[in-house]
């Protein structure tokens, strides 16, 4: 076994895991195989990635169903093998509906004690986190309802982030799987609180209340789960309610800006009566404390009436009127001391300028975003610059390009790197020792926005790179070199040939 697969079966070190209270710390997370140029995702994220993110393909599932018709002919350590290798060409997720299909199609070929028998194994024993979804997705079909001793091992694999939409398949079958899917909802704050939230069933007011109140809390986007959770919740209904509480207001803001979003999923667009919703939550604005979240939601509505072109003379007229309200004054203002808000400042046109720069010199990595702000202006440009010099280990960062993301507080030079770039868009020539750490730096976003920035300088100098910053010409030869990603090494190549 290799240093990085875990020795334990991953239903153990789950069990091992759990809480008093029957949860799972929340820093918990599933061992991950570190391979070079390999992404590495938080639990359940590759699925929800796949779920949301991508469209559904045929794929090709003969190998997987011929693997199991040796497990069930007895033949279950080469079937077993042969399924570990299909399931590293196409995840669970990418063949579940079709697998079902092929079960139901052809169960007269099948046994159904050694099937089982083989998914419960999986499920208990291994180490592979694709056998043990395949294992559940196998009992899915299966009626587990009585089986005790199993639902107690489904229950605990569901709170791993990793394992909550295969375990809820399995649940909603239950007896009483509807309560089931509600417990566990409370419980897991991930991709496997995102899961509950499409698969519950709204049935009573304790629920809904639920969903206001807590449905697009997560730890990935409140955009995930805003749309499903305000329809389940029925949020216009609730939104012009008079007795809403602080908790129902704190939900509803957060689920406001998870649907006016429209990011990763769909959002607002969706919501028929748009008009009504946003009548109630300015009304309802008036009543509650000033938020900055609030105010970054009136902010998003006011741009939404312009963006989309909608009719709403009446809601546009009222939300510019709360924008420029004291309260509103007064809440960006006391953001700003804490270092949040420019921003919206800069949207308010509330002066912001000599507070952003007196948190950015206090911390240029953690306030990055104030860079982008005030680097807008050329004043300040050197200053900034100057600063990010003398904090970020630039040469150390310039370790060569790979395939990370750069997601997380491990990237948060990286981070500051990326405000930077984006900023010296406007500056040909500027900034130099950055484009060059960029370029050659692991993460691809980082890279991406040098390559951005170098052509934008073409575009505005109205002349090739090698009469703007001739000294990159050498960087981009090494980079177009060790480049991994194909379409920016086609954008190094075209900037070369134009210099």
């Amino acid at each position: 076994m290799s240093e990085n697969q875990p020795e334990k079966a991953l239903f153990q070190m789950i069990a091992e895991a759990l809480t008093p209270e029957g949860t799972l710390p929340k820093d918990f997370s599933l061992p991950k195989e570190k391979v070079q140029n390999k992404l590495i995702f938080a639990d359940g994220a590759m699925d929800g990635i796949k779920l949301y993110h991508t469209q559904p393909k045929t794929v090709d599932i003969e190998p997987v169903c011929q693997a199991l018709l040796l497990i069930s002919q007895g033949q279950e350590e080469t079937g077993k093998a042969q399924l570990t290798a299909a399931l590293e060409q196409h995840s669970v997720i990418e063949v579940i509906d079709a697998l079902h299909k092929w079960i139901y199609e052809n169960h007269d070929q099948l046994d159904p004690g050694k099937l089982s028998g083989f998914a419960i194994r999986s499920i208990m024993t291994s180490t592979n986190p694709e056998l043990v979804k395949l294992g559940l997705a196998i009992m899915e079909l299966l009626n587990t309802d009585k089986q005790e001793a199993l639902k107690k091992v489904i229950r605990a694999l569901a709170l791993c982030n990793e394992f909550t939409l295969y375990c809820l398949f399995i649940m909603r079958s239950w007896t009483r799987g509807n309560d089931e899917i509600f417990d566990l909802m409370q419980k897991v704050h991930g991709w496997g609180r995102i899961h509950c939230v499409n698969q519950i069933d709204p049935a009573n007011r304790l629920i809904k209340k639920w969903l206001l109140d807590h449905g697009c809390e997560n730890s990935v986007a409140p955009a995930y789960s805003a749309l499903t959770a305000a329809k389940k919740c029925d949020l216009i209904e609730q939104i012009q309610r008079e007795d809403l509480s602080a908790e129902d207001w704190s939900g509803i803001t957060l689920m406001m800006d998870g649907l006016m979003a429209e990011g990763p999923v769909a959002g607002i667009s969706e919501i028929e009566d748009r008009e009504t919703l946003f009548a109630g939550y300015l009304s309802q604005t008036e009543h509650f404390p000033m938020s900055l979240a609030a105010v970054q939601n009136l902010i998003a509505i006011a741009q939404y009436i312009d963006g989309e072109q909608v009719k709403m003379p009446e809601i546009k007229k009222q939300c510019l009127e709360l924008l420029k309200s004291s309260a509103c004054y007064v809440t960006v203002s006391a953001a700003m001391e804490q270092g949040k808000g420019f921003e919206e400042a800069l949207k308010l046109s509330i002066p912001y300028e000599e507070k952003a720069m007196t948190w950015l010199k206090q911390n240029p990595v953690e306030h990055c975003m104030a860079a982008r702000l005030l680097m807008a202006s050329e004043n300040a440009c050197d200053e900034i610059l100057a600063l990010y010099a003398d904090c970020l280990p630039l040469d150390t960062m310039a370790s060569g390009p790979s395939d990370v993301l750069g997601l997380g507080k491990d990237y948060q030079d990286y981070h500051a790197l990326a405000a930077v770039l984006q900023s010296l868009k406007l500056y040909p020539g500027k900034g130099v020792e950055f484009i060059r750490c960029a370029l050659l730096c692991p993460v691809i976003s980082c890279r991406t926005y040098a390559l951005d920035t170098l052509e934008s300088w073409v575009k505005l100098a109205q002349t090739s790179l090698k009469g703007i910053a001739p000294e990159l010409l050498i960087v981009l030869e090494q980079a177009s070199e060790l480049e991994v990603k194909e379409e920016l090494k086609t954008r190094i190549l075209t900037l070369k040939q134009s210099a």
